[in-house]
């Protein structure tokens, strides 16, 4: 590993962030001393200030710099870290990694079951909680940047606002019955994706190599970003990040249509939770 420090440009309540933030703890990248974590609050919306843009013009993080390339979504940062890791992982899933790329698809993406809501009760807990709060402090920043942006980012600006206001809008307003349901339904249809991920690609990947990891004993670079996936969507379910399998997997099932969940993923969580990558990150 070169001794140049890379950079990670994150945010502690960003999903996907967690991915490199425990690919480098997992194998053996020290914060500080071989990383320099750069913070972008995006409940602020300083991802869509032309500083950051021209880092990683899709305004999102992660974003990881190493001997001066851009890494800009958590598939190629984990992979790049993969490669310059003092200890990189041992042990190969043996899986195919179209798994890393079912995980980040937007059918079952936890952004989106964080912000939409299934029912009017849900809707009245969004409200009271971290949705609504999210949404008005991006539109804040993206009203103000949109007044005047630079030329190469005013398209890019002037969507994000109108989308995040529609979203906004149906937190902030009495949205119609129609509305409604139209909105429940696509919050519903999350759910039902993230259910069929859990009980196919997921538990078909965790059974593959004896467990508990899809890599087999040790985290896999797969594992990096399952975890990811799976504890911001049980944190999404209400449960208290950190849970046990017995608190969290009964209440994942419940939002997931109530099948059956393989008893390998709450294995896995209840192995996760212990690691101190995930506990020292702070991951939800």
């Amino acid at each position: 590993m070169s001794s140049e420090k890379i950079t990670l440009y994150e945010f502690a309540g960003s999903c996907w962030a967690n991915a490199p933030k425990i690919a480098l703890s997992e194998t053996g990248f020290k914060k500080d001393k071989d990383v320099e974590w750069v913070s972008i609050n995006l409940a602020e919306g300083k991802n869509f200030e032309p500083e950051y843009l021209k880092i990683n013009p899709a305004g999102t993080v992660p974003t990881l710099i190493a001997k001066g390339e851009k890494y800009q979504d958590s598939i190629s940062a984990v992979s790049q870290i993969v490669k310059l890791a003092p200890h990189p992982p041992r042990v190969d899933a043996h899986t195919s990694t179209s798994i890393i790329e079912e995980i980040h698809a937007s059918a079952h993406d936890p952004n989106a079951t964080l912000l939409f809501a299934i029912n009017d009760e849900d809707r009245k807990a969004k409200v009271n909680g971290l949705p609504k709060g999210f949404l008005e402090g991006r539109q804040k920043a993206l009203d103000k940047l949109a007044e005047n942006p630079p030329a190469e980012f005013k398209d890019f600006l002037t969507k994000k606002k109108a989308d995040n206001q529609q979203l906004l809008n149906f937190y902030i307003t009495e949205p119609d019955e129609a509305t409604k349901q139209a909105h429940y339904s696509q919050g519903k249809n999350l759910w039902k994706s993230v259910g069929i991920a859990l009980r196919g690609v997921v538990t078909q990947a965790l059974q593959k190599n004896g467990g508990p990891f899809a890599g087999g004993e040790e985290p896999s670079e797969i594992d990096y970003h399952i975890i990811t996936w799976l504890s911001r969507t049980i944190t999404n379910t209400g449960v208290e990040p950190g849970s046990p399998a017995s608190v969290a997997i009964p209440k994942l099932q419940e939002y997931t249509g109530g099948h059956n969940i393989d008893p390998v993923v709450g294995k896995y969580w209840d192995a996760w939770i212990a690691r101190p990558s995930f506990k020292d990150n702070g991951i939800h």
